[in-house]
């Protein structure tokens, strides 16, 4: 009997919620209408902002200038310290004498001609007679080596001379004194050795 009954009571509500479905049924012709609301697709308003034409100024850089090298003056420009020392520069004109031929001299005007380089003209003055050399070499670690040879001479059969000058920095302060030993020859031939000094004129 309570069988019977619970299966009455489940076809009431079965048939109830039938009735309340067909009332909300959609009629044919009509278009449903969606329960989920459509996408906005309208585009956003760009925002747009005039550009900044505002070029930086540019920082100066203070460059750096060794004191024991250089000074500076009231105008802003540097000026190269005269008493520094000269250790790898023996550019500029130079008389060089010999000890035991006080009859001879050579007066030569030398520059750098690359990193330890030296080149080199002048004059051999031997006796009363003057002439024209060439001078080539080597200066480093304050040795000048250097190979004097005559340009010219004044008779075709005339041998030339060639000093072979191997000369150390004595005054390395202004480096104006230059002191050592030469070889002497003329035509290929051995002459004589000795001492030998230069001093920056």
């Amino acid at each position: 009997m309570v069988e019977v009954n619970k299966m009455r009571l489940a076809s009431i509500l079965l048939f109830a919620i039938f009735l309340i479905c067909l009332s909300n049924a959609i009629e044919p012709g009509e278009i449903a209408v969606p329960s989920i609301s459509a996408a906005n697709m309208d585009m956003p308003t760009p925002i747009i902002t005039s550009p900044n034409m505002n070029t930086p100024e540019p920082k100066s850089r203070a460059q750096a200038i060794p004191e024991s090298n250089t000074t500076l003056n009231q105008a802003g420009s540097t000026t190269a310290n005269q008493n520094e020392a000269r250790p790898n520069d023996v550019s500029g004109k130079w008389s060089i004498k010999f000890d035991d031929r006080p009859d001879r001299s050579l007066d030569l005007t030398l520059w750098s001609s690359g990193r330890t380089k030296i080149m080199g003209y002048g004059t051999l003055t031997k006796r009363s007679a003057v002439n024209s050399v060439t001078a080539s070499g080597s200066f480093a670690e304050g040795e000048l080596i250097l190979a004097v040879k005559s340009a010219e001479s004044d008779y075709a059969s005339q041998k030339y001379d060639e000093y072979n000058l191997d000369l150390f920095v004595v005054n390395s302060t202004a480096n104006n004194t230059l002191s050592g030993t030469y070889i002497l020859n003329s035509g290929g031939e051995f002459l004589g050795e000795g001492s030998a000094a230069a001093i920056r004129r």
